[in-house]
């Protein structure tokens, strides 16, 4: 397989500002043209989301037209077949890619045996998928070196059969940037960066996790299971390292056992859910610190107070209280320094057999540059509680996560807070 290593920036930006943008990187670009200008990508995953987070399995092509509202995929054409990880390269993070042209039933085929030392317990499948117009624009004397423009973007979910339907859209357009090492420092890229900058746009999450966040919004619909409003959120946290993330697939087999005594996956949701966020971290003048939740170009201002860490009868010391406030978003925070994590989450959802008290269970992995944080969180959020209904959701929250640290030695419970972590960095 052929092996490329690059730096990859990704921005959304509007459409009626897409004219202007491409007319003042003309200096320094040119467009290479092709016919066939629709790409259309397959992500490959299982319903219990066995690919780790930092990897990215995919088959995509290049057509002369965008797929329909539904389509099914033959296993005979070729598709271009490639493996993306994440990894830190000289203190920078990058991606490292690897292709080769294979046709769709030979990478049906050999998909398992291709994932070294990870566990894949279920089969791997085109999963989502997208499909999308782009434009290539080659900067001036780096082949390497090239910024992507991609509109008319539509995700799709697969059933088992190869047969996709669309879940969502955008309405905006996407600007990729594909950087060599050898080009982080050029002028090129700080002049594109300024660029995309003076014209309102702002950086994105993958379309691999847009699928996802669209999946899961697709199966919360599907199945009427609403996101509970709340002001008061009550979680457990225990620290992680990327090589025991899988751990977070044993814990949802140990529910589905029944091996968690009391507790058991919500029968009306069993699904594993998986999604990719920007939480960008804001400092007032007051010292206060506010989180802008993006999702494409929608902003939201959460604020989260009162912090505390709860008394369980375990004596953990992890499980903490805290209130959170939404309001919305003003452009004037924008002045404030600020830094951006990226947010990558797989979660499932138990109740307790009693009382139905739902609470979330769920493995997440930030980053900030070459820094990166994994975390287990056991979660209950909650709507201006009792004191007993408060009591009641960090005994269970304790119990739950008493069982886990027991089974599983290498969790270790911790107070520390994504805010924190990035503040000490």
């Amino acid at each position: 397989m052929k092996t490329t290593i690059r730096k990859e920036e990704r921005y959304f930006i509007r459409n009626s500002k897409v004219k202007e943008f491409t007319k003042k990187i003309a200096s320094f670009t040119y467009l290479k043209n092709f016919p066939n200008n629709y790409n259309q990508t397959l992500y490959f995953n299982n319903s219990e989301h066995e690919v780790p987070f930092e990897i990215s399995i995919k088959a995509r092509r290049y057509t002369y037209s965008p797929w329909k509202e539904h389509f099914r995929l033959d296993p005979e054409e070729k598709w271009i077949f490639e493996i993306k990880r994440d990894l830190v390269h000289q203190n920078s993070r990058m991606r490292q890619k690897e292709r080769e042209n294979l046709k769709l039933k030979e990478i049906l085929e050999t998909l398992q045996k291709r994932i070294e030392n990870i566990t894949i317990t279920h089969p791997l499948r085109p999963y989502v998928a997208d499909n999308y117009r782009r434009k290539h624009f080659i900067i001036k004397g780096g082949s390497k070196f090239r910024i992507t423009l991609d509109d008319k973007l539509k995700y799709y979910l697969f059933d088992s059969r190869l047969g996709g339907g669309k879940i969502g859209r955008e309405s905006f357009s996407r600007v990729e940037i594909k950087v060599p090492q050898n080009k982080l420092d050029s002028l090129e890229f700080y002049r594109i960066k300024e660029l995309l900058q003076d014209l309102g746009a702002d950086t994105i999450v993958s379309k691999k996790d847009t699928a996802y966040n669209l999946l899961s919004e697709y199966l919360r619909k599907k199945s009427k299971k609403k996101v509970k409003p709340s002001n008061t959120e009550i979680e457990a946290k225990l620290s992680l390292s990327r090589e025991k993330q899988q751990i977070f697939h044993q814990i949802k087999n140990d529910f589905y056992n029944g091996n968690i005594d009391g507790f058991e996956i919500l029968k009306a949701f069993p699904y594993i859910l998986e999604n990719g966020k920007l939480h960008r971290y804001l400092i007032t003048p007051h010292n206060d610190c506010l989180r802008i939740s993006m999702k494409g170009e929608s902003k939201r201002i959460i604020y989260k107070g009162n912090s505390e860490i709860v008394n369980d009868s375990f004596r953990l010391n992890c499980i903490i209280k805290r209130s959170e406030v939404k309001a919305p978003f003003s452009l004037n925070l924008l002045r404030l320094p600020s830094k951006t994590i990226y947010r990558k989450r797989k979660y499932f959802i138990v109740e307790n057999r009693i009382n139905k008290n739902d609470y979330c269970i769920l493995i997440d992995r930030c980053t900030f540059d070459s820094d990166e944080l994994f975390q287990m969180e056991i979660e209950g959020i909650l709507l201006s509680p009792s004191k007993d209904e408060e009591k009641e959701v960090i005994k269970n929250i304790a119990y739950i996560t008493k069982q886990l640290i027991k089974k599983y030695r290498f969790l270790k419970p911790t107070t520390l807070t994504k805010l924190d972590w990035l503040k000490d960095l």
